[in-house]
């Protein structure tokens, strides 16, 4: 049975000393990964890129050649599971791990990037100094004796030849610093993605948890109220089942706009789950946020999503967050609200207790 490692990997985890060709294998890596994802509508999220880092990383390092069927074979060869696109889809909202790899790999590529500008800057200024010199010999060439000639004349051609041993350097670092750039724009591209609802382009589950830390956070240590405010559509599964998920997708990426439209600037969206919304109002009281609530449950409800014999409505539960409160409690306080909006007949607002 083949063993299947990753030398790059097991550098990442023991912060080791990386070599040129090192990070160069980084990047051949991170490339073929990202066109691969890109290609087969792989979402980049951080359990998906750690996974497939190290798929690419085994193929890159064992100089294999493979077609994508054959890469997803070797992905469930190595995993012991097939990949299965709508599995990771809805994991995707309950993802905790960091993105150790991107981390990293950004870590290292600022370094790298710190150091070639560097080198890149050394290497001008002595260019600059070899050609003063140069100069300067040509010049004592021609006042020179012809016993001095010789001696002159194979300077100048070490000269010349360190010359064009460091421009030729200085090419090769300036094209490999921009392969860095690119493996550092490429990150930040997976970086954003791994935080982003594909469908909808909210914020996910986990990231849109994190703010709501960062928020309880502020609410604790600097007295700064916020409200929570979670949304469900109504009745949505009928809607797939009736016009099929292709309109359920329409649907959702429609409630998507109305939260970007109805919102500030400062409101956190996010699509927490396949039918269900939830925002953060940084400020809002429960009074406040009650009222922002009730504006987009009628803005929904007066939306008109292209189909003449659908009617899409939304029930929501809203919570004002208490010093008291974790991500835990407030998330099933506005849960609770939410309930008691779907037992009392749905398309309603319910403030938490």
């Amino acid at each position: 049975m083949e063993k299947f490692e990753c030398k790059i990997q097991q550098k990442l985890e023991s912060a080791e000393k990386f070599t040129k060709d090192d990070i160069k294998t980084i990047m051949n890596i991170v490339r073929q990964e990202m066109n691969f994802m890109i290609r087969n509508n792989i979402l980049i999220t951080p359990k998906n890129y750690e996974r497939w880092f190290f798929v690419f990383c085994h193929i890159v390092e064992s100089g294999k050649e493979l077609n994508d069927l054959e890469i997803l074979g070797l992905f469930k060869e190595i995993y012991d599971e097939p990949y299965d696109e709508v599995r990771e889809h809805k994991d995707d909202v309950k993802i905790s791990n960091p993105k150790g790899f991107v981390k990293k790999l950004n870590h290292i590529a600022e370094s790298i990037d710190k150091k070639l500008l560097e080198i890149i800057n050394s290497l001008d200024r002595h260019n600059d100094s070899l050609e003063n010199h140069t100069e300067s010999l040509i010049e004592s060439r021609e006042e020179a004796k012809d016993q001095m000639l010789h001696s002159i004349n194979k300077i100048l051609e070490e000269l010349n030849e360190l010359k064009r041993e460091n421009k030729e350097l200085t090419r090769e670092l300036k094209q490999y610093h921009k392969d860095v750039v690119m493996l550092q724009e490429e990150l930040k591209i997976a970086k954003t993605e791994a935080e982003m609802d594909f469908l909808t382009g909210l914020v996910n589950r986990r990231r849109f948890e994190r703010a709501v830390l960062e928020m309880l956070n502020d609410l604790q240590t600097k007295n700064y109220p916020f409200s929570l405010v979670i949304l469900d559509i109504d009745d949505f599964k009928s809607i797939n089942d009736k016009y099929g998920h292709a309109v359920g997708d329409t649907v959702l990426k429609e409630i998507a706009a109305i939260l970007k439209t109805f919102l500030r600037a400062n409101a956190i969206s996010s699509r927490i789950g396949g039918e269900e919304f939830a925002v953060i109002l940084p400020g809002s009281d429960l009074e406040q946020a009650i009222h922002i609530a009730e504006r987009l449950r009628k803005a929904i409800e007066n939306r008109s999503f292209n189909l003449d014999d659908i009617r899409v409505t939304a029930s929501l539960g809203v919570a004002e967050a208490k010093k008291s409160d974790t991500l835990e409690t407030l998330f099933e306080r506005a849960d609770m609200a939410l309930y008691e909006a779907k037992k009392s007949g749905k398309n309603c607002t319910v403030p938490a207790e």
